[in-house]
């Protein structure tokens, strides 16, 4: 399955690179919320693999919604293209996010950035890997001297929140690094490249893949009061485990 799931994230890759110079329809599903014809075209490839090798899987995408495959245990959380807006806009950041729950417990996941061909892949009690080279969450003990990552809800109310936080924790971290994906975000933990990522409100296709592959890289996840991250979870906190007590304070604070 985890060999179903690079393969589909690599080819969903290749539809966003050959669609990413053209001219893109975009069109709005709320406030802050959009979607273009490669989201669509790259869902749609996703599906088609996924639906071949696995009929009897549930699979839940970002466009589709969730469709039962049958009598199986197992859903595919799909988000085709995490990062619409940079894509839309041709910055360059923005990944394909494949995970497979079992139960409701996310078991394996493959997160994918196409421009640099950086694949980040994980299943439970395997360990974690870029490409081909394990990876671990870094040792980085205090909040002074972390990366901090972060991106901003849609909602109004929580941007005024986030604000409120960033207030708070800009004085207290090393720095502050916003991506525009959220599957990246938390998969830069998972690399030690950063040191926390948190964000108000995400959706289950933002973190089902990357959420086992900061775990198995030696990290932790869970909501904003300190609760197991769980597909009904909205806020979402990722860090390396030594700092991870020090954010909380700091969110439930504020």
């Amino acid at each position: 399955m985890l060999e179903t799931a690079i393969e589909a994230a690599r080819q969903v890759g290749q539809v966003l690179l050959e669609e990413l110079g053209r001219s893109h329809d975009v069109r709005s599903k709320g406030l802050r919320d959009i979607v273009t014809e490669a989201d669509l075209m790259a869902q749609d490839k996703a599906i088609d693999i996924l639906r071949a090798r696995y009929p009897d899987h549930d699979i839940w995408a970002e466009e589709a919604g969730q469709t039962p495959g049958g009598a199986s245990d197992y859903c595919w959380i799909v988000d085709p293209l995490d990062g619409t807006t940079n894509y839309s806009r041709g910055y360059p950041c923005f990944s394909v996010s494949i995970g497979l729950s079992y139960r409701g417990e996310a078991i394996l996941g493959v997160v994918y950035d196409p421009l640099s061909d950086q694949l980040f892949q994980a299943q439970r009690g395997q360990g974690a890997y870029l490409n081909d080279t394990r990876i671990h969450v870094s040792g980085v003990e205090r909040l002074i001297d972390a990366l901090v990552g972060l991106d901003w809800a849609r909602k109004q109310d929580l941007r005024s929140q986030m604000a409120q936080v960033v207030a708070e924790i800009a004085p207290r971290a090393g720095t502050i690094r916003s991506t525009g994906s959220a599957a990246l975000g938390l998969c830069y933990v998972a690399a030690g490249w950063t040191d926390v990522y948190f964000h108000f409100l995400l959706q289950p296709w933002d973190v089902a893949a990357a959420s086992v592959i900061i775990q198995e890289a030696g990290g932790i996840v869970t909501d904003l009061a300190g609760s197991p991250w769980h597909p009904d979870s909205e806020g979402c906190l990722a860090t390396n485990g030594l700092i991870h007590q020090a954010m909380l304070r700091l969110l439930i604070r504020t």
